[in-house]
This record gives C-alpha cells, sequence and structure tokens, in this order.
C-alpha cells in the first residue's frame, strides 16, 4: 500500500540539491506527486508530496536526513491522504474590481468549511473599459456530498456581475 506524505525542505541553494533529493525518492522506489520549489536570494524552500511503498517511507525520510545533513527537512502525513472524502475542483472568478472582494470570496469558502489549496488574485486596468478588472484562481477541497453548482451559485451572490467557472 502506498503512503503519501508531505516533505518540507528548507536550506541554501546547492548546485544539484533538487535533483538528488528526487534521485533519493525514485532509489526507494518513490515518486514526486506535486513540488514547489521557491527561490530567495541563495535560500530555498521545497514542499514535495511524495508517494512511495508503506514500507519503504520510513527509510526514505532517514535517508533524507542522512545525505542532506545541511538541510532542515520536515514530514507531514498529506491531508489528501486522511481526507479522501474531499475531491478537488477549480475555479475561475471575474469581475469587476473593488474594495474587499478577495477577502468576501475566502469568507465564503472558509465559512463553508471548504479546504483552500491554492489562491490567486490579479487586478488588471482594462484602459478600453476604464475599469480595473479582478480576475482569480482557486483550487478548492470540496466534500463528496456538496455540490459544484452550490459553490458556483454562493461565489456569484457575492456580487452581481461576478462570474464562477468551474475548469
Amino acid at each position: 500500500m502506498k503512503k503519501i506524505f508531505i516533505a518540507t525542505v528548507l536550506g541554501s541553494v546547492t548546485p544539484g540539491v533538487i535533483k538528488a533529493l528526487a534521485q533519493e525518492t525514485r532509489q526507494a522506489g518513490g515518486e514526486w506527486i506535486t513540488s514547489k520549489v521557491i527561490k530567495v536570494d541563495h535560500h530555498f524552500a521545497a514542499l514535495l508530496k511524495v508517494a512511495i511503498e508503506d514500507d519503504m517511507s520510513q527509510q526514505l525520510k532517514a535517508q533524507f536526513e542522512r545525505q542532506f545533513p545541511a538541510l532542515t527537512i520536515l514530514f507531514d502525513e498529506s491531508i489528501a491522504a486522511l481526507q479522501s472524502d474531499l475531491r478537488v475542483i477549480h475555479l475561475n472568478v471575474d469581475c469587476k474590481d473593488r474594495p474587499g472582494l478577495t477577502r468576501e470570496i475566502a469568507d465564503v469558502l472558509v465559512n463553508l468549511d471548504l479546504g483552500i489549496e491554492h489562491m490567486e488574485f490579479n487586478r488588471v486596468h482594462v484602459s478600453t473599459i476604464g475599469q480595473t478588472v479582478f480576475t482569480s484562481k482557486l483550487t478548492v477541497l470540496l466534500p463528496k456530498e456538496v455540490s459544484n453548482e452550490s459553490v458556483v451559485e454562493l461565489l456569484e451572490g457575492i456580487s452581481e456581475d461576478l462570474r464562477v467557472s468551474v475548469i
């Protein structure tokens, strides 16, 4: 049976460190389902969602710590693995911009007790219409019993011109 965990890796950027982490994972029979790496100056932070056979997970964790002593590495069980009754939906939100819109969207999702995996908000001034347009991409964890349509309806209720599409 596969185990899924999240490894958070922090440290100084050194040539090939990400590649070496990936190689260690593959050698242990694991794979990265998702990875996000952020670099600032000469430091990096990486979030790695790792899937590996259950009996190999402790060995891989120990190998990470042995091979990379200069890095800070934290391990946590994947929430998705703990909450298998959830599904992921991706939403696009578009409307005219106004103060408080980002907060109102987040409040609707939080009040529904939905897990917000990713939120990206952008505001763009469109000179041809003389207004600023708000656009957002969201990734939300939804319980199986909550319909996409109900989430769309509640979000569209925030503003008369707000449009939501499920992608």
